[in-house]
């Protein structure tokens, strides 16, 4: 079963389809959430937006299958995974592309972080 697309914009990469959205997360205390899907649901993640407007870790949530350097760590449920420092105070096309273009290249290290982005 495909992703529901209303509501969501599109990305071609790789010959691959990626939808996104940028919401409000009621559970998440209101922050604002970028959420990105591939097409076949092995890519998703979530990214809260405007991380480097505070002063702790950046970080991004994997919630699919599908993330280069987690082939070897097994994982069961959500996992944050510290990131690169980002412009990501107004989310584009652009910024969407480079968040998935991070999240498949290989990694020669994976930093862990709480829900807090303290790391692990």
């Amino acid at each position: 079963m495909g992703v529901n697309s209303k509501g969501r914009r599109k990305l071609e990469y790789c010959d691959k389809t990626y939808y996104w959205n940028v919401h409000q997360d009621a559970e998440d205390y209101g922050r604002i959430n970028l959420s990105i899907v591939s097409e076949d649901k092995k890519f998703i993640v979530s990214y809260h937006v405007a991380q480097t407007d505070y002063d702790k870790t950046p970080h991004i949530v994997v919630k699919g299958m599908e993330f280069a350097g987690l082939e070897n760590h097994p994982h069961k449920g959500w996992v944050r995974v510290q990131t690169p420092i980002w412009d990501d105070r107004i989310v584009t096309p652009s910024l969407v592309k480079t968040i998935i273009e991070w999240c498949l290249r290989p990694k020669v290290q994976l930093i862990f972080v709480d829900c807090e982005g303290k790391i692990i």
